[in-house]
């Protein structure tokens, strides 16, 4: 999972500095915004609950030499917070998403558009959490290095301003639990995995 994120950063930084080169239109801005994560877990012996987070960092678009097309990247500092039986974590990451957009003009300055591509999500600080259930004893939580997610957005464009609404997929799991249960502390395991809804704001300069 780390080498193919490592690879697809490697072609999105490619690919922006090829479309920068051809396009006539660069616009570089910051976003920021929340994000409701549905988190679930494959075991019945953990409630899990959706809990807002946000988002925020620098992005860039780019015109393509076809009309209505462009493509953006952005590098945002994600706080996720995921509330599990009665414990809450947090988990911080850094998330680049590629996008490719489609939009359709509302006169010179004002646009609506669609977008879909891949994101790469990368952990900052601790990877592994723990703490002590009643029931399930001791609970360890290992977040992956980095996760492999894919974005599908709309939105609006009014001059500098942007608003969008995007729904974030995992693609392969999140994260991984294991704890301790009986007289002989038996190991088990459940995998996690976590979508986003995100509303967001950005600002172009």
């Amino acid at each position: 999972m780390k080498r193919l994120a490592m690879m697809m950063v490697a072609v999105a930084m490619l690919g922006i500095t090829t479309a920068a080169a051809q396009s006539q239109t660069l616009r570089i801005g910051v976003k920021g915004g929340l994000n409701l994560s549905e988190f679930s877990l494959k075991s019945s012996d953990f409630d899990t609950d959706n809990r807002m987070g946000f988002f925020v960092g620098p992005i860039v678009n780019i015109n393509l030499p076809m009309p209505g097309l462009a493509i953006n990247l952005a590098g945002l500092y994600n706080q996720h917070e995921y509330k599990v039986s009665n414990e809450t974590f947090k988990h911080k990451t850094l998330d680049v998403p590629l996008n490719l957009r489609y939009a359709i003009g509302l006169g010179e300055t004002a646009n609506v558009f669609v977008e879909a591509g891949p994101q790469i999500a990368f952990t900052l600080g601790d990877r592994a959490l723990q703490y002590r259930d009643n029931d399930l004893g001791d609970v360890n939580w290992h977040f992956n290095d980095t996760d492999l997610s894919a974005n599908f957005g709309a939105g609006f464009t009014i001059s500098h301003l942007q608003i969008s609404v995007s729904y974030n997929v995992p693609l392969g799991k999140t994260g991984e639990f294991e704890w301790g249960r009986g007289t002989e502390d038996q190991l088990l395991h459940t995998k996690s995995s976590a979508k986003k809804w995100q509303i967001a704001a950005a600002w172009y300069f």
